[in-house]
């Protein structure tokens, strides 16, 4: 029996199997290996692995038979990694299904989406940074991985604001009391 990851293709070589019922010092030397599962291609699942062709010094002295062994393809380890993101306080922020990266495809397989999710994509979410978790992978041939997910992060901005004092006047000799609320503030959201 033997085992590979996906995306592998293994050799069988000639001589990875064990005979039975050799007398007399007789030996077979090599075997021709052979299984649909050693291409690189081959999908997770288990396969045949089939011997023919027994080569060796007086095995006209038998009646051989072959028994299989087992090819098993193991899934292959596949990380998906949200992108880092920022965005301004007051914006809400689209994470979209497409904001990744994914490392250990083979064969041409691709992830054609995600779902991307972070506490900080809503316009109210403060100044600070939030996790972006990924989950829900789509695409082909994704069975043949183990998948893990690695957060991202998002990051929310201060938002520019401007406060400018009013225009006042007053009469030369008379004391002019500003108080605390003679200003416009533009740039203000979400009732700040």
């Amino acid at each position: 029996d033997r085992s590979k990851t996906y995306g592998e293709a293994l050799t069988l070589g000639s001589t990875e199997f064990t005979a039975s019922g050799l007398v007399n010092g007789d030996a077979v030397t090599s075997v021709t290996l052979a299984s649909d599962g050693a291409a690189a291609t081959a999908v997770v699942d288990e396969y045949d692995i089939t011997a023919t062709g027994a080569v060796g010094p007086k095995l006209g002295n038998y009646t051989i038979s072959y028994a299989k062994g087992t090819l098993t393809v193991n899934p292959k380890a596949l990380t998906i990694t949200a992108k880092n993101r920022s965005k301004t306080y007051g914006q809400t922020l689209t994470l979209g299904s497409t904001e990744f990266t994914a490392s250990g495809l083979v064969n041409g397989d691709a992830v054609t989406s995600v779902t991307l999710a972070s506490d900080g994509a809503a316009a109210t979410a403060v100044v600070n940074t939030y996790e972006i978790t990924s989950s829900a992978a789509q695409g082909p041939k994704l069975g043949n991985y183990t998948i893990s997910y690695a957060k991202g992060t998002l990051t929310v901005n201060r938002k520019a604001l401007t406060i400018t004092a009013s225009d006042r006047s007053k009469t030369y000799g008379t004391a002019l009391t500003l108080g605390t609320t003679e200003f416009t503030a533009s740039g203000l959201v979400n009732g700040d």
